[in-house]
């Protein structure tokens, strides 16, 4: 596995929305069907799917994101394809247990100093556990942490 890719981003892969085009390059080789495997654990598949319908609530609620239902709906659908045909994503078991030293090492060598979010640290042990060399996110801060620790980012 080459690179972990966190929520936001697969989000924005599946919903096509802003900044969409700069995971293209690191998702899909256009010489080849496939660029990176990209692991994803129970918790990840848990954030996108719920991002996904957090973005359809914002829509309709007078956000900036422009996420109808039925783009919410068809995102789900390719992201379920996607993980069944093993065509990138890869399905990955891994328990919090199982990052537990990676996220204990992580959040107190880190967040005291730079406030990194309970879900960025776990993203970025994720990584770590899953010997990913990229890590993939939006989050400036989910970044700042994976540079920390010598993972190359967007």
């Amino acid at each position: 596995m080459n690179a972990y890719v966190d929520a936001n981003a697969l989000v924005r892969h599946y919903l096509d929305v802003e900044n969409r085009h700069q995971l293209e390059g690191f998702l899909v080789d256009p010489k080849s069907p496939v660029s990176w495997t990209v692991p994803v654990t129970d918790l990840l598949r848990f954030e996108v799917n719920n991002a996904i319908e957090r973005m359809v609530f914002e829509t309709r609620n007078g956000g900036a994101a422009r996420v109808s239902m039925e783009m919410g709906l068809v995102a789900h659908s390719d992201f379920e394809a996607d993980l069944t045909e093993n065509c990138f994503l890869l399905r990955t078991p891994l328990t919090l247990t199982d990052i537990e030293t990676e996220f204990d090492t992580l959040a107190r060598r880190y967040t005291a100093t730079h406030g990194f979010r309970t879900y960025d640290v776990i993203h970025v042990a994720s990584a770590l556990k899953l010997r990913c060399k990229r890590f993939l996110s939006f989050d400036a801060k989910a970044n700042a942490l994976a540079k920390l620790v010598g993972l190359k980012t967007l």
